[in-house]
């Protein structure tokens, strides 16, 4: 049998109820219909096909009937949902460019169920009314619709309209399983309670607030990092031997936010430029005047945050032959560890930032040593040289 055959439920003639192929007997003693349709279904339990309802009709077996598998699959899926007394509702999540804001998910405890498409209440009724396919009530009075989508999705008008309504809306995404087949309504539902990708908020009433809020917050950033920049251009220029090599002045004179291309996120900076030679630039502007300290085929550069002594960015790079950045690098690591700052790579090689308390004051003591011991490395091969 074709898995687009056949239906995994049925609607009992008995109970009014919804039903799987385990729970009747063979044949036409099932006693069910067709919930689309509402022809005469016969349960078909043999041995070599997966158990099924087929339509039977004028005292034979017929072709299912169109959209009777979705249709089936939508009616036991709503009845599921209608029968809970409890819903885990997941949480929300809103985005904007590289900043995300959240709610928790939290129980939602069932007082009252509602099938609009089975009732008559003026609120789902009329032009242009919308009419969720499970109404969920708790003890506040507080409502969740839910929407069950076999094979159409949310659309863009209906969308509108659920936000016109204010009421939360989750919807659970069956488009992916219904021409698998061999669901009963047990695993059904476990599906509806524990899939967390079938889950998603089609529209939720703090959606809005919490966008607004995250725009607020990228545009705040924005504006800091402008700030900045302006600052840093009204700078006047830096002692030459602290300056860049020549010519790079003249191509950072112009940077700016809209200058650097895709911004991310940093915890201590706030945005940054996403390529990583626009970030080196945007840097070295954002921690002025460095203080240089040269060492054996090596030089350092220590730089202040702008916002205060407790974070600085330390950079090694090489001179001459056999550079040994790499050495210094794991020096550093190790005099942090001692002096209880925290050190961690900044995205660019050979940069560390690092943070704690009198933090410069330590790093150009450590630094300061070590180009103290370069210098008199230096003094003593000069001297066995002349000896």
């Amino acid at each position: 049998m074709k898995n687009d055959e056949g239906l995994d439920f049925a609607l009992s003639r008995t109970t009014g109820r919804m039903v799987d192929i385990t729970m009747v007997e063979r044949g036409l003693a099932c006693d069910c219909i067709c919930p689309s349709c509402g022809a005469t279904l016969q349960a078909r339990k043999g041995r070599k096909n997966r158990h099924h309802f087929s339509h039977y009709v004028a005292g034979s077996a017929a072709a299912t009937c169109e959209g009777g598998r979705e249709s089936a699959l939508h009616a036991a899926a709503r009845y599921i949902i209608a029968a809970w007394r409890q819903i885990e509702l997941p949480a929300l999540i809103v985005r904007d460019g590289g900043l995300q804001d959240s709610l928790p998910g939290r129980t939602f405890d069932v007082v009252h169920t509602e099938l609009p498409d089975e009732q008559s209440r003026s609120t789902f009724r009329g032009a242009g009314a919308v009419r969720p396919d499970v109404v969920l009530y708790n003890g506040q009075g507080e409502q969740v619709w839910c929407e069950v989508r076999v094979t159409h999705a949310v659309d863009d008008l209906k969308q509108v309209r659920l936000q016109g309504y204010g009421v939360s809306t989750l919807e659970f995404d069956l488009s992916g399983m219904y021409r698998l087949g061999g669901w009963t309504l047990v695993s059904l539902e476990l599906a509806l309670k524990a899939d967390d990708a079938i889950r998603r908020w089609v529209f939720h009433v703090d959606q809005a607030r919490l966008a607004q809020q995250l725009r607020e917050r990228r545009l705040a950033a924005e504006e800091q990092r402008r700030d900045q920049l302006d600052l840093q251009n009204a700078r006047q220029p830096h002692d030459p031997v602290d300056s860049p090599p020549h010519g790079e002045d003249e191509e950072r004179e112009g940077l700016n936010l809209q200058d650097c291309g895709e911004l991310i996120p940093h915890p201590a900076m706030g945005l940054i430029p996403k390529d990583p030679s626009k970030r080196l630039a945007f840097i070295e502007r954002s921690y002025p005047a460095p203080r240089c300290y040269r060492l054996a085929r090596a030089i350092a550069f220590l730089r202040h945050h702008p916002h205060g002594d407790s974070t600085c960015l330390v950079t090694f790079g090489s001179m001459g032959s056999g550079s040994r950045t790499s050495e210094y690098d794991a020096l550093l690591s190790e005099f942090a560890c001692s002096a209880g700052l925290s050190c961690s790579y900044f995205g660019i090689p050979e940069s560390r930032q690092v943070r704690g308390i009198r933090c410069h004051e330590l790093l150009d003591a450590f630094l300061t040593g070590l180009q103290a011991e370069t210098g008199s490395a230096n003094r003593n091969s000069s001297l066995s040289i002349e000896t």
